[in-house]
């Protein structure tokens, strides 16, 4: 027989069906919870970050082909990370002694920071002067002689974020000067927000880092001009005349192999061993026959041969069809 509740038995589970509840309702709130940090606000979208990391996998690619022909050794160079934080913050990553540059952009009045590991600038240094390099386990500060010696490499990499800056509008910076304690380089406050670029080096196994910490200010000023917000939101316009008038003057100069065939012909190995001064070996062409002309070993023209001025040369008759030259 079944048992029938007490109302007080009746009240407890309707509590505990209640309590269950909430629980649930607590969960699906905590669920729509993100954490959102204000002492470090994400001022950077989605999109700027996306156009940075594309403008710093460039640097790094080619900066790192610049060292490995300058260091005659294979260089791998790869962005690792594109962080948002406080200047207090990367001043105190730096242990000194560093090898810190710092550069100035012509467009905005403003500075920036180019930290070089010391152990990777030691090592260049030293493979520049001929020797056989090392990463040397004690940092020790870098000298007026090895500072003029990588200044070289500074202006190469300073060279490599102009032109890839320019991609999306104009950027002009140069090294202005040298620090080895981080505590004496300060572009802005400790607590204005910076966006730091970190790039690792790898060479034979030996794993070093270079950053690049450009202020937010200096980021905003570039990102926020008209002509760069309506490169991402639409993209890239169509080329000016003096963009396509450089990309023609380069096309211009570019070299290409030209050659002729004056003809085919067969033998066998045996007569190839055979072969020797004197012999004549009898092509398959006719000489009233046009020649092929082949540019960057692709058939372009046809042609008869000559001469010219006491030269061989060849007469242009016609130019070979695409179906021809694809079918």
């Amino acid at each position: 027989m079944a048992k029938i509740l007490s109302q007080d038995e009746i009240d407890a589970l309707l509590s505990n069906v209640s309590g269950e509840d909430e629980e649930l309702h607590q969960l699906d709130q905590e669920q729509k919870i993100s954490v959102y940090d204000w002492k470090h606000p994400n001022l950077v979208s989605k999109e700027q970050m996306r156009l940075l990391e594309n403008i710093h996998e460039a640097v790094c690619r080619n900066f790192g082909v610049f060292l490995s022909a300058q260091l005659r050794m294979i260089v791998e160079m790869n962005l690792l990370a594109i962080d948002q934080i406080m200047y207090s913050e990367f001043v105190m990553s730096i242990a000194p002694p560093s090898c810190i540059y710092v550069l100035e952009e012509q467009q905005s009045e403003a500075n920036f920071v180019l930290e070089v590991n010391p152990q990777l600038a030691i090592f260049v240094v030293e493979r520049l002067f001929g020797g056989r390099g090392g990463f040397v386990a004690n940092v020790r500060p870098i000298s007026v002689i090895e500072q003029k010696v990588m200044k070289r490499v500074v202006d190469r990499i300073a060279y490599e974020i102009n032109r890839n800056w320019h991609m999306l509008a104009p950027f002009e910076s140069a090294p202005t000067r040298f620090e080895s304690n981080p505590e004496f380089v300060q572009i802005v406050p400790s607590s204005e927000p910076v966006v730091v670029a970190s790039m690792e080096v790898k060479i034979h196994g030996n794993s070093t880092l270079m950053n690049i910490c450009y202020p937010y200010m200096l980021i905003s000023n570039i990102l926020s001009r008209p002509e760069v917000q309506e490169k991402i939101l639409f993209g890239a316009k169509e080329p000016s005349e003096e963009e396509t008038s450089l990309v023609r003057q380069n096309l211009v100069k570019t070299p290409l192999d030209l050659k002729s065939v004056l003809g085919h012909g067969h033998i066998s190995i045996d007569e190839f061993i055979g072969l020797k001064e004197g012999d004549v070996i009898k092509l398959e062409t006719r000489t009233d026959h046009p020649l092929p002309v082949y540019i960057n070993n692709k058939h372009m023209f046809n042609s008869i041969v000559g001469t010219h001025k006491k030269r061989f040369a060849l007469r242009i008759l016609d130019q070979v069809s695409e179906e021809k030259n694809y079918g």
